[in-house]
């Protein structure tokens, strides 16, 4: 499990989510940061429904994207903090990309069965 690439990037989406959830100020939604935190830390443990995986990385980068413009949107002027779910997001996009290649790897393997 943890020598997959995608679950480094995964747990490294956590970390970030976390990082700013805890430095966020009382008047953000800490919840949706943690939840989505909670869900890719979820998200790694379903590494043999690789299908379900990728789908929710996906949804999780919707999520993070939409959160961060509506971040911009109320507050112009960002602190620091407001960068984590955006650094989340790349490394959601890079774990998806891992997911995907080893979908992919495992279905021309049972090609050739």
């Amino acid at each position: 499990m943890i020598q997959r690439i995608q679950t480094v990037y995964l747990l490294l989406a956590a970390i970030a989510l976390v990082v700013g959830c805890i430095f966020e100020p009382m008047g953000y939604n800490k919840g949706l940061t943690g939840s989505m935190a909670l869900l890719t830390l979820l998200v790694v443990f379903m590494y043999k429904n690789r299908t379900f995986q990728a789908n929710i990385c996906c949804v999780l980068m919707g999520i993070g994207i939409v959160y961060y413009v509506a971040l911009a949107v109320m507050q112009p002027l960002l602190e620091w903090f407001a960068a984590m779910p955006m650094v989340a997001v790349l490394f959601l996009f890079l774990a998806r990309k891992g997911i995907l290649k080893d979908e992919k790897l495992v279905k021309s393997l049972d090609r050739i069965r």
